[in-house]
This record gives C-alpha cells, sequence and structure tokens, in this order.
C-alpha cells in the first residue's frame, strides 16, 4: 500500500514560474478578495489556496488564525498590543515590523497558546 504523500511546500505563482515556500519562511499570510497573499522576507506573493485551507496546512507548523483575514507564524510574533480598549494587533520580527489584526475573540484562544 502506498501512503499519500504528505507536501509542506506552499505554492506562489509569479509571472511564469510557481515558487515554493518553507513554510517556516512564511511571516504571515493575509486574505483579500478571495486571494491569498504571503508575506515572506519583506515581500508579498499570491498564493491561489485559501486561506482556510493554508490554515489547515500552516496549523502543525505554528501557525494561528489571529483575524478572519490573517493567519502569523507565531515564532514570528514580537509583541501583542492594545490599539484600543477592545482591539490587539500583532508586531512581527520582519523587516517592516508588520502589524496585524488579533480579533476580540481570539485573544483569549492566543493567551492559551502562549500560556498567558
Amino acid at each position: 500500500m502506498h501512503r499519500p504523500l504528505r507536501f509542506e511546500k506552499i505554492p506562489a505563482k509569479v509571472d511564469d514560474k510557481i515558487i515554493l515556500f518553507d513554510p517556516t519562511e512564511i511571516v504571515f499570510v493575509e486574505g483579500n478578495e478571495g486571494i491569498s497573499h504571503l508575506h515572506v522576507n519583506g515581500e508579498v506573493f499570491p498564493c491561489s489556496i485559501t486561506l482556510n485551507d493554508l490554515f489547515g496546512r500552516l496549523q502543525s507548523f505554528g501557525f494561528f488564525r489571529c483575524h478572519r483575514s490573517y493567519i502569523v507564524n507565531l515564532q514570528k510574533v514580537r509583541e501583542v498590543i492594545t490599539w484600543t480598549r477592545n482591539s490587539y494587533c500583532l508586531i512581527l520580527e520582519d523587516s517592516k515590523k508588520s502589524s496585524v489584526p488579533l480579533s476580540k475573540g481570539k485573544l483569549n484562544e492566543l493567551k492559551v497558546i502562549l500560556g498567558i
């Protein structure tokens, strides 16, 4: 019997080529108008895989669905900041020090994961 192949790279199409990213290279993924955008080393790459499917593939690598439009690599999170009384954001360890929203409902889930 053949076991199903486990493929861990995440593809992004750029012009006439497909770039394969190791999950640990990805800082965060942003969903916008049905397209997923991989943020890697300060660059953004479009990906045809939906956010839900990407999360399924990336969760075991330490990724967290922090907002309905964002998935972050928890290894790349530097700070959790309170924006307003009821909203938060994550500051990431990339060259741009990117800021990603953390939905109010996900704060407690993140605290459990972080052990705080």
